[in-house]
């Protein structure tokens, strides 16, 4: 007869959820009626059915049943001080009161760009769209506008957004469906982490490729670090071939005032900034040398690139990420920081403790636990995690009073402590716990 263990624990953590959490069943039901799914953002849904959030304030989210929840997902890092950060509260409640949006330039757009620029060693001029889709759509439009070329390079794993050049072969079960094969016909595609493959795609395309486009690392694709010399080695080949290199930087900027291009010293032809930059607001930003961004500009050139939004540069926007950002300085970001490389010690502690030979990579504030038991320098290691771990954590956390996300990934905010940092970790060792005799009896590969 075979062990009934693994379906035990599993049912007994879906139980919990559901009798926790049934009133975001009755919300999801309801909602299910008008939009596909339940959920208008697929990273929102999983099984066996979405959690629904009344508010936030501060480290926390609550629930209609009444629970307070750490929360680590802080919007998938568009959050940087939590929710309902004051000054961010009190700038977008004064600023709407005199008119959110008047289609003219703007001071808030004046402060914000500004600010950008003095701190982004990439950016010299900037501009604003709603999203970080946009951000990297248009900064690939300006590499071929500029270049005259077509073709674009990516990293595999590496994450740009829903547009339809950068949608396909992201990470495993992502949905390309619907997707015309004209739009990607043009990009190409290497491992991160690659080197020699990098050097040799653009040595080989050079006459034909109009940029790079990269992160510095892989940020949905699982925290994966760039190994040494690889971001250096990317600036080096671009430069001597005359492609342009883009950074995309939304999900990495939190890690330096200056983001990555600033802590790792090099530095790009454009640069997409986004989620934190907005303050909690949708923003997305691309950017970059004066000698590419001026072709958007009247006074340089007789046509210039045409961009335009009946949102961007949105006012209240511009005031909430000058709030953020004035307060996201060096102090900010070295404390912040300094939790990431806590929570990594002491998860780090939790896995040899529990016999387990599983990785979390960290970089500042962001970490991603992955049931792989080897040290994870690609993006097909990341594929080869066990979902059914990832599941279970997830729910087996939100039981515990713990809003995470379900592929492993946690984003901390500079309002938590380090007493919340160690009790996270210790709901973490909980939720191990209880998945230990599962994963002896089907995932013995993870165990020391």
């Amino acid at each position: 007869m075979p062990n009934q263990i693994p379906h035990q624990i599993e049912q007994k953590i879906i139980d919990g959820y559901r009798e926790k959490f049934p009133l975001s069943k009755e919300h999801h039901d309801r909602l299910i009626n008008y939009i596909p799914g339940g959920a208008t953002r697929s990273l929102s849904y999983f099984k066996p059915y979405p959690l629904h959030i009344s508010h936030g304030k501060g480290a926390y989210v609550y629930t209609h049943e009444g629970h307070r929840l750490l929360d680590v997902t802080n919007a998938y890092g568009a959050l940087v001080h939590g929710h309902g950060d004051p000054d961010v509260v009190k700038v977008v409640q004064e600023g709407i009161e005199k008119g959110s949006q008047y289609s003219t330039p703007t001071e808030g757009q004046y402060r914000l760009a500004r600010l950008l620029c003095e701190r982004v060693p990439g950016f010299e001029k900037v501009r604003f769209v709603n999203s970080g889709t946009e951000a990297t759509l248009f900064a690939m439009r300006t590499a071929r506008a500029v270049t005259g070329r077509d073709k674009i390079l990516k990293m595999a794993g590496g994450f740009h957004g829903t547009h339809d050049s950068v949608a396909a072969s992201t990470k495993k079960n992502v949905m390309t469906a619907g997707i015309p094969a004209g739009m990607t016909r043009d990009m190409l595609e290497v491992p991160f982490n690659d080197g020699d493959a990098l050097e040799r795609v653009v040595r080989e395309n050079a006459d034909t490729l109009a940029a790079v486009i990269m992160e510095p690392f892989l940020g949905a694709g699982g925290v994966v670090l760039p190994s040494p010399g690889f971001l250096q080695l990317a600036r080096k080949v671009t430069a001597a071939h005359k492609v342009l290199l883009i950074f995309d930087e939304i999900f990495s900027f939190r890690v330096d005032t200056g983001g990555c291009q600033r802590r790792f010293g090099v530095v790009p032809d454009l640069t997409c900034v986004g989620k934190v930059v907005g303050g909690g607001l949708p923003i997305g930003v691309f950017g970059g040398k004066n000698e590419y961004m001026n072709i958007f500009c009247h006074e340089h050139t007789k046509r210039p690139l045409y961009h335009s939004g009946t949102f961007n540069g949105y006012e209240t926007v511009m005031q909430a990420g000058f709030a953020a950002l004035s307060k996201f300085d060096e102090r900010a970001v070295g404390k912040i920081n300094r939790l990431g490389d806590r929570f990594q010690a002491r998860l780090l502690k939790s896995f040899k403790s529990n016999g387990l030979n599983i990785q979390s990579n960290q970089i500042g504030s962001l970490l991603n636990l992955h049931f792989v038991n080897q040290k994870i320098t690609t993006a097909e290691q990341v594929h080869e995690s066990v979902e059914e771990l990832h599941a279970l954590m997830h729910l087996s956390l939100l039981n515990r009073g713990v809003f995470t996300i379900p592929r492993g990934l946690f984003i901390l905010s500079t309002v938590m402590s380090e007493s919340e940092i160690d009790s996270l970790t210790d709901k973490i060792d909980e939720t191990l716990k209880e998945l230990l005799p599962l994963i002896e009896e089907k995932y013995n590969h993870l165990l020391l």
